[in-house]
């Protein structure tokens, strides 16, 4: 008899392969190792934005930040794609290598953004290629906009986080890692050049984190 046919047929058999797959996929991820480092990074221009961790995965790197809105107003941070001149990227001290933002977690993209009342705080993720055990900055945007912009836009840079000085404080966990709600393709994104304009925002009110009147039906996380 010919393989596939009669009682179990292709599909069956096919089915019953993807079931294996997942069933490896997922043993894989229960079994996943990560290496997390908890500790404060305060933001060179803004106190409120501080990261917390950073989880070494076999692929990744991944920073989770807790963003606080210090100000009396609404602010509405967000991310930006790789490619927007105010895009997140980890830039290598020792290279100069970028690495580009490849995802995110628990805050929202560029044109949409997350409204964050004040006095309250949330946390996301960044997620990156992994890079060396050494030391490296996150920065966001691009160099040539300090100055540029106009009074009250804060850029959440971090600088010489050196992961080799607290190598011996990461930390094996047991758990899968966690998963981005963004990923961003760098070879599709638009380069700087293309990407759109720099609004900028009337006096006092900062396009990028602060907002008057706020629509409705936006909602604090």
């Amino acid at each position: 008899m010919p393989w596939g046919s009669g009682r179990y047929g292709y599909g069956a058999v096919l089915a019953g392969l993807a079931a294996w797959v997942i069933f490896f996929i997922l043993a894989a991820e229960a079994n996943a190792q990560s290496q997390v480092l908890r500790r404060n990074w305060p933001s060179q221009r803004d106190k409120g934005v501080v990261v917390t961790e950073i989880e070494m995965t076999e692929t990744q790197i991944i920073i989770t930040l807790q963003i606080r809105n210090r100000s009396s107003r609404p602010s509405q941070p967000r991310v930006f794609p790789p490619g927007h001149p105010l895009s997140f990227y980890i830039l290598e001290k020792a290279t100069g290598r970028r690495h580009y933002l490849a995802g995110s977690q628990g805050l929202a993209v560029d044109p949409n953004y997350t409204l964050l009342q004040p006095g309250s705080s949330l946390t996301c993720k960044l997620f990156f290629t992994k890079i060396p055990l050494a030391s490296f900055s996150l920065m966001e945007g691009e160099p040539s906009l300090r100055g540029t912009m106009e009074p009250g836009i804060i850029f959440w840079d971090f600088l010489n986080i050196d992961l080799a000085k607290f190598e011996k404080d990461f930390k094996t966990v047991d758990r899968p890692p966690p998963r981005p709600d963004h990923t961003f393709n760098r070879s599709s994104s638009p380069s700087t050049k293309s990407a759109p304009p720099i609004r900028k925002p009337a006096q006092e009110k900062p396009f990028k984190y602060i907002i008057e009147n706020p629509p409705a039906q936006e909602t604090e996380p």
